[in-house]
């Protein structure tokens, strides 16, 4: 491997490590902001999720914007719905649960938009709108190639084991 190679690859896993720090105190600090909600983090994704939907799904529907199984997310549902944060109903065709956001679980989700909107102002600040756009730029390349990579039998063959990030 030549100098210039070296570098590159120096180069690319300081910048993955990087990302995957961002990325786990991102978590952290959202983690830390939304505990006083009330709701275990999963349960909140699963809750932010469905009202992103806009409409009562079914279990399945939910599972599938979440990718978790129809079981997981009956055992989520249960204290959303204890709380008051979730509503279900009989499905039109009577053999399954429509489930919707209640009206607390919408005040939760619009304050919990309200603390995801400061946690990105203080996150990005200091980026100005050119930063902001060509780190976009960036990362939507990134989710390409790696979208790309995640295709089945998309050059899986080539990577060294030693060579994972």
């Amino acid at each position: 491997m030549g100098s210039e190679e070296w570098e590159r690859t120096q180069l690319i896993k300081e910048d993955i490590d990087a990302l995957i720090h961002t990325m786990r105190l991102h978590h952290r600090v959202v983690e830390r902001r939304i505990d006083g909600l009330g709701v275990h983090h999963s349960q909140h994704r699963m809750l932010m999720r469905l009202s992103c939907l806009g409409r009562s799904v079914s279990q399945r529907e939910l599972a599938d914007a979440i990718d978790v199984s129809p079981a997981c997310v009956a055992r989520m549902l249960k204290p959303l719905a204890a709380a008051g944060l979730v509503e279900k109903a009989g499905g039109t065709d009577g053999r399954r649960n429509e489930i919707s956001v209640s009206a607390d679980g919408m005040q939760l989700v619009e304050d919990s938009k309200a603390v995801f909107r400061r946690i990105g102002e203080q996150m990005f600040e200091g980026l100005n709108e050119e930063d902001l756009q060509n780190l976009g730029q960036l990362l939507n390349r990134l989710k390409e190639n790696l979208s790309n990579m995640d295709k089945p039998g998309a050059g899986e063959g080539n990577a060294c084991p030693d060579e994972r990030s």
